[in-house]
């Protein structure tokens, strides 16, 4: 998809960000709710090429703003540049401040979303604000005066459709003017957004952060060893397709939710997420491109709702250069259907008018996606795996247990404690009706071997563990880097084979969908990058915006109009790596320390020498010591680390204390012994062979007691670690993926 000006803009524009090329966090803090969802979700690629045009201002102030405000005092001075787009001059709030009133209504306007107002709310806010200031003032008295002052651009257009005779009409009026139709249940009402100016000021607002991912993206330098999306081999053969040349692509996401309990209302949203932004920043909902809302009491036609929607994208990537479409419909040869038979299934299908093979017409997104279907299909494992398949598997497992046994499983799980970074933890079985797809992810990678352990038969313990390793692998890939596809598909190949000898029924769809998880992992990247947990986080955000009881749409998208505006006003925070809280103790109370200091230093100023901290920021995550007490029961001072600069000598730890010395950052750990191995419990099992280097490789038993100290570089410690203290020995595992939405 060709975006005309896109690039062209970033690079006249980027300069007013003031950004520098450093690591930066975004604060979703207006966008603030969380929800999942189990719906069935499909997302898509597409890819989208850029080219550098004339020089044209991209930016026009809508005109309904201007039409909103036409009848209200002008408490702004208004001034127009040669293009016709608006600019205002910054006034002082009154005549006794230097504060700018711009400025103060920005706050304003932040806060007010913060605390979820109403427009009657900030009426009432803005008229008791302005009574109370000096006289003239220029603040204003009105939500309408308040949006024009932020230059608030209305982002969406408006209309209703009627489901029964398909006819589009203008969203004022309350009947269909060709079948003379007012029941509500029968009218819906679509937003489509101005895609092309989301995607530009998110492009320009992480410009540098966009620039830098390219780089590594145009020499397929993985440094993080993630198997991010444009480190498949799909992503780099439409890359080298494309000359290399600068690439925006989306992935596709459609998904619906209710809006109220009390009705069958609904709301579907039509959004995607920028392949192009760090897997962190891409999965941010003020990084998501909301593209089209559909909100009535049935679930939308495809045809009917993304008609506008997605010609908006055509238009887009069509404009400029021309993409030969032969050349983007690039496949790998696949055991399933081709391409040219996926598609002339679909033309059958709209033809006849019935099912054909599963097909019932040509998609919707036909005309803008540069991978075919299939292959541009990428499962989504939040809902295959963990809210599908995993889920059905921990229920089946949790049943063939005595009653006293899930009890004591339950009694384990809900005892399980988690660095303090994860937002849900485990929901013990018993609650597992309402179930999240994150809290099935913590017990299917961090809870399910060491707590299930002493329930289940070895033969079956060995077989949850294909599944079990299986899956991590491919949702990660920084274990076993180019060879992870070659090690996890036999493992899933195999559980597939004996699944019935351990479940019955449970041979599904969604147990079939997982045979093509190894081939997506190989063209798409790993699960960790493309599950819909941001999306889910999204359309849930979005959802609930809005007050009243009416006009649903309209108050949904107001108030996405003011978030996107606040989140392109903010400033980035810079995340530095170091030491974070400094501690009241000093070097002289640690013997360890002092001998460390002895060692190195002649000096006598061990206090000034050596400054003590209990937490400390390393490759931008937070880990903490034992010594920081406000950490609650979250265990995020248990790492894996390599000694003495040796990658190979990889122990585990708990971090004791921070401290800095010449400069440097060092932290001491008290060292755990590996115990065993293990994949020796599975040495008189079927599966041995196949589990042996994965399982050793994900999971570790270590002695219970720390057997001395290490003092290494904080740049030496990789990874927070869950640990499962047993009788005997602690089970430990170390964090899945650091990038993938909580």
């Amino acid at each position: 998809m060709i975006y005309p000006g896109l690039i062209r803009a970033i690079e006249d524009q980027e300069a007013s960000f003031g950004q520098e090329s450093t690591t930066t966090k975004e604060v979703d803090d207006i966008f603030y709710d969380k929800f999942e969802y189990s719906n069935d979700t499909k997302t898509h690629q597409i890819v989208c090429t850029s080219k550098q045009q004339d020089k044209e201002n991209h930016y026009e102030i809508h005109n309904t703003l201007l039409d909103i405000c036409g009848n209200t005092n002008s408490i702004e001075q208004t001034q127009y540049d040669d293009d016709g787009s608006t600019q205002i001059i910054p006034l002082r709030l009154h005549n006794y401040t230097n504060n700018l009133s711009h400025d103060y209504c920005t706050s304003f306007a932040s806060l007010a979303r913060h605390a979820n107002l109403s427009k009657i709310h900030i009426n009432d806010f803005l008229s008791f604000i302005k009574s109370g200031l000096p006289v003239p003032n220029n603040m204003p008295s009105s939500e309408k005066e308040l949006l024009y002052i932020l230059n608030v651009q209305d982002l969406f257009t408006q209309q209703s459709v009627c489901l029964l005779c398909c006819c589009y009409f203008d969203y004022d009026l309350k009947m269909c003017p060709q079948c003379q139709s007012s029941d509500k249940s029968s009218i819906a009402y679509i937003y489509d957004s101005n895609v092309e100016t989301i995607i530009q000021k998110i492009i320009i607002r992480l410009s540098t952060c966009v620039d830098e991912y390219k780089k590594r993206i145009n020499i397929n330098d993985d440094q993080e060893t993630t198997k991010d999306i444009p480190f498949g081999t799909l992503y780099q053969e439409l890359l080298k397709k494309n000359g290399y040349k600068d690439i925006i692509s989306m992935l596709l996401h459609i998904d619906g939710v209710s809006i109220t309990k009390c009705s069958k209302l609904k709301m579907w949203m039509f959004s995607g997420t920028i392949v192009e932004l760090p897997p962190k920043l891409r999965n941010r909902r003020c990084n998501m491109v909301l593209i089209s809302i559909w909100v009535g009491y049935v679930e939308p036609s495809p045809t009917l709702w993304l008609k506008k929607a997605v010609n908006k994208l055509e238009t887009i990537k069509t404009q400029g250069q021309h993409i030969n479409k032969k050349r983007q419909y690039y496949y790998e040869s696949i055991n399933l259907r081709t391409a040219e038979q996926y598609l002339k299934a679909s033309k059958i299908a709209e033809r006849t008018k019935t099912n054909v093979y599963g097909h019932y017409g040509n998609s919707a997104l036909e005309n803008i996606l540069d991978v075919p279907l299939p292959k541009g299909i990428v499962l989504d494992y939040l809902h295959v795996s963990l809210l599908g398949h995993a889920k059905a598997i921990i229920l089946s497992i949790y049943h063939q247990l005595k009653p006293a046994q899930r009890e004591q499983f339950n009694v384990q799980l809900k005892s399980q404690k988690f660095p303090h970074f994860f937002q849900r933890k485990i929901r013990t079985i018993d609650n597992f009706a309402f179930v999240k797809g994150t809290e099935v992810r913590n017990l299917l990678f961090y809870g399910l071997l060491p707590h299930l352990k002493l329930f289940l038969s070895i033969e079956q313990f060995s077989h949850l563990s294909l599944y079990i390793c299986a899956i991590r692998l491919l949702h990660s890939g920084h274990v076993f880097g180019e060879k992870t596809r070659e090690i996890a598909d036999p493992l899933f190949s195999i559980f597939y084979k004996d699944h019935e000898l351990f479940y019955l029924g449970l041979q599904n769809f969604k147990l079939h969908l997982h045979a093509h998880y190894a081939s997506i992992y190989e063209s798409h990247g790993s699960l960790s990058n493309l599950g819909c947990f941001g999306q889910e986080d999204f359309i849930g955000s979005v959802s609930a915006n809005y007050h009243g009881t009416r006009y649903y749409g309209n108050s949904i998208t107001y108030y996405y109009n003011i978030d996107f505006f606040i989140q392109n006003k903010k400033q980035e925070r810079t995340v530095t790596n170091g030491p974070y809280d400094l501690s009241s103790t000093l070097a002289n109370d640690y013997e360890h320390v002092k001998q460390f200091h002895t060692s190195l230093c002649n000096c006598i100023e061990l206090t000034l020498c050596c400054i003590i901290y209990r937490r400390f920021i390393i490759h931008n995550e937070m880990f903490h010591s034992l010594i920081y007490y406000k950490r609650q029961d979250s265990v995020s001072y248990f790492v894996q680390y390599s000694f003495n600069n040796d990658v190979q000598d990889t122990r585990f730890g708990a971090i004791e204390l921070f401290f800095i010395f010449n400069e440097l950052g060092y932290a001491v750990i008290k060292h755990h012994r590996i115990k065993e191995l293990c994949s020796d419990i599975f040495k008189a099992c079927y599966y041995y062979h196949l589990l042996k280097m994965p399982i050793d490789s994900l999971y570790f038993s270590l002695e219970k007691n720390d057997c001395g100290i290490d003092i290494v570089r904080t740049d030496n410690i990789f990874n927070h670690c869950i640990v499962v203290e047993k009788n005997d020995c602690l089970f430990v595992t170390t964090i899945s993926s650091y990038n993938e939405h909580d």
